[in-house]
């Protein structure tokens, strides 16, 4: 299995950037997401849509969250995707796990995605995810320190 593992240093406190991983209308601003809910505990509920028509949107992806430490940790499991209300062409076992280490002035989040099958059907896919995830965290990053306090 191949693996995603990214990081980036946020210029804010955990609980900022922790807030920009569950709050739904931050959400939407670092993924541009449509839509945006979240069940923000253990055993929860992570969801998201892509597109302009709410009744058929481009993209849908879901997760369960099986680890919910406020500040420090937010992982998702059991992902379903779709694309054009397609499920993807292979299998895969998606985790994506936040971990958020705090210093002094700042914090460093760290994003690992995990559950990448080795097969060449997965490799655009792949490259697509490792270059989101750049991008994901720059926008994180920028929501997160918006508002030093």
């Amino acid at each position: 299995m191949r693996k995603i593992i990214k990081e980036i240093r946020v210029d804010n406190k955990g609980g900022k950037v922790f807030n920009a991983l569950i709050t739904p209308s931050l959400i939407k601003k670092w993924w541009r997401a449509s839509q945006a809910i979240v069940v923000p505990d253990e055993g929860g509920t992570y969801a998201l849509t892509w597109g302009e028509n709410i009744d058929k949107p481009e993209y849908i992806s879901t997760a369960k969250i099986t680890e919910f430490k406020p500040n420090i940790k937010l992982a998702l499991s059991e992902y379903t995707y779709l694309k054009h209300h397609e499920y993807l062409p292979f299998k895969a076992n998606f985790k994506v796990k936040f971990t958020i280490e705090c210093f002094n002035n700042y914090c460093v989040l760290s994003v690992a995605h995990t559950g990448f099958p080795n097969e060449k059907v997965v490799d655009d896919f792949y490259a697509d995810c490792e270059q989101s995830w750049v991008e994901r965290l720059e926008a994180i990053k920028k929501i997160s320190e918006e508002s030093i306090s």
